[in-house]
């Protein structure tokens, strides 16, 4: 092979951060720029940086978030993308990083925009190619973009820095020896409780049978998918289903899938949606219904009232299920099954702990299974890798069920904390006059007159597309000159307003009212990305009549706000 004429002296070697080191990603999500995969960096960077290189220092680390030190330390990006199939190795890619804005968040930061081949050669882009503005806060999002739908490759992102800067190399993991004895014990630990297999066992034999089986998953960001790629069929609730069918169905094809996570919400949001998501109105009766919310529920304010009455509304509910706890585990080694764990062992509920399996052995420089780099993608959510031990945790628990006979299941008369929550009812713009009228219940929505399309979305049961979630709302637009309040009238124990959560600048506060009297303020932006957000507006109690306004607060009624829906316990 000739080479050049005149060959360039070798690029100066640079101190290195690997930001992303061969993850996975899939270019699934519809957007205005093609398809799309998307990171979010916002509290994150840290991390993302600590889960390769542990050494590097917590100083460096977090300067590297903001964007004005972002620009100081580093020199250069370089970027690798390694497209899976051979025919996409020429489509061109898209590496955007978004900047948020001091003044609007989503809008006023700026974009470093770098095209680059899937064909796995580096490229690098010098950050003198791009500026810095006043306006530029912190790392917000990073995007791949792509034609294609589904385009599956590796990334690697490296941070070349300036001069003045030393960094320790980063960690090389091997690889998982998942067939290996000690793999086996990791997942032993996970076994916190068989609790009563009685239901179980019978969903298991009902497959044998090659009788429909539906397995369902409720819980947060994980239970969505999140991290896996794609999350379709990477995700630890994909793999149970799968490997469950595979295992112990006479007909695989009977075995289905309800899976209905949605990121940052708790177990009280859970327990508000399950008989319309999971249980779909009544057309559906799971056999095994798996809770996950260890990682979530911070954001329960009933502090595990909600959990409780949730857990009591799916074992009391159609198809007497079995109920698996799934406690999954944070990259700071941290969950709630400390809260959670006695009520189902209160109810003698299978409970698996992923913490338990995974985080002692994290710390041995001896014996090691993974590293938090091959478990975590990032410091909430598990890689490909994370989501199959979660999924090898559970089918742990199934198996060791078939060797250990329970008689059927007696339930508790009394609670562990409460179960005043059980009996919830939503309501939702879509619910028929005549059932409100049954029930009791006026309704007027005021000035909350449109409906919200720009939504929370979730990637559903096998669905790689999100579905936006809680899309019969109510919505008050902005510079609404009507200040009528959204009204409802009802007797109830207890009562849930649903409210959307935004970044958007346009939105704005609503106070609740109950009988007159204030009982809070919802702040759309406390939270900061589109969310929906439950919130308790009469706590549970006597039976009452109650009067519940929404009203636009303060200096905020110029601007929008949207319920999402109500829920309330008759």
């Amino acid at each position: 092979m000739k080479g050049p004429v005149a060959p360039k002296d070798p690029t100066k070697q640079r101190p290195k951060l690997y930001f992303m080191l061969e993850d996975n990603l899939v270019t699934s999500n519809p957007s205005d720029n093609g398809f799309s995969e998307t990171i979010f960096l916002e509290g994150r960077v840290k991390n993302k940086l600590q889960l390769i290189c542990p050494a590097l220092s917590e100083e460096l680390c977090g300067r590297l978030q903001s964007s004005r030190d972002f620009f100081e330390i580093v020199h250069s990006v370089g970027i690798t993308v390694q497209a899976e199939k051979e025919e996409d190795r020429e489509i061109p890619v898209v590496c955007a990083l978004q900047h948020y804005g001091k003044t609007d968040k989503y809008v006023t930061g700026s974009w470093m925009r770098m095209e680059i081949c899937p064909d796995g050669a580096e490229r690098v882009f010098p950050l003198s190619d791009f500026s810095c503005t006043e306006e530029d806060d912190i790392l917000g999002t990073l995007y791949f973009y792509s034609e294609k739908e589904g385009l599956s490759a590796k990334a690697t992102i490296v941070f070349y820095l300036n001069d003045g800067y030393r960094v320790p190399e980063p960690e090389i993991d091997p690889p998982i020896a998942y067939d290996a004895p000690a793999y086996r014990e990791m997942l032993s630990r996970s076994l916190l409780s068989l609790g009563n297999t009685y239901r179980l066992r019978r969903a298991i034999e009902k497959a044998a049978r090659g009788e429909d089986v539906t397995i369902a998953f409720i819980g947060g960001s994980i239970t969505q998918g999140a991290g896996a790629k794609p999350i379709e069929s990477k995700s630890y609730a994909y793999q149970i289903y799968k490997s469950f069918a595979e295992t112990y169905a006479e007909k695989p094809e009977n075995v289905h899938l309800i899976k209905v996570g949605m990121g940052g919400t708790s177990s009280e949001l859970g327990l508000l949606r399950y008989e319309r998501d999971v249980l779909r109105n009544g057309r559906e009766k799971p056999d095994i219904v798996i809770v996950e919310f260890a990682v979530n529920d911070e954001g329960d304010e009933t502090k595990g009232v909600c959990y409780e009455s949730l857990l009591a509304k799916i074992w009391n509910g159609p198809g007497e299920p079995a109920v698996l706890l799934l406690f999954s585990v944070f990259m700071n080694d941290w969950n709630l099954q400390d809260r959670l764990a006695p009520i189902g062992a209160h109810y003698q509920l299978p409970m698996v702990s992923v913490l338990d399996a995974v985080s002692p052995q994290f710390a041995r420089p001896e014996g090691r299974v993974l590293t938090k780099r091959q478990y975590f993608y990032d410091c909430f959510h598990p890689t490909n890798d994370g989501h199959r031990i979660m999924a090898d945790c559970v089918m742990y628990l199934l198996e060791q069920s078939l060797a250990h006979v329970s008689e059927p299941p007696v339930w508790p008369d009394k609670a562990y904390l409460s179960r005043a929550y059980e009996k919830t009812v939503l309501i939702s713009r879509n619910t028929a006059p005549e059932a409100l009228r049954e029930q009791g219940i006026f309704l007027d929505c005021g000035s909350f007159t449109e409906t919200d399309t720009v939504l929370q979305a979730a990637e559903l049961d096998l669905d790689p597309t999100a579905t936006p979630m809680f899309t019969d709302n109510w919505m008050r637009p902005g510079n609404c000159p009507d200040e009528t309040p959204f009204t409802v009238r009802l007797r109830c124990r207890s009562c849930f307003v649903i409210f959307k959560d935004s970044g958007d600048l346009e939105a704005g506060k609503a106070e609740i009212f109950v009988n007159g009297s204030s009982v809070r303020v919802c702040d759309p932006k406390e939270i900061g990305w589109t969310h929906c957000h439950a919130a308790l507006a009469i706590p549970d109690g006597e039976a009452a009549d109650y009067e519940i306004k929404i009203c636009p607060n303060g200096e905020d009624k110029k601007k929008r706000f949207t319920i999402l829906g109500l829920a309330y316990v008759r």
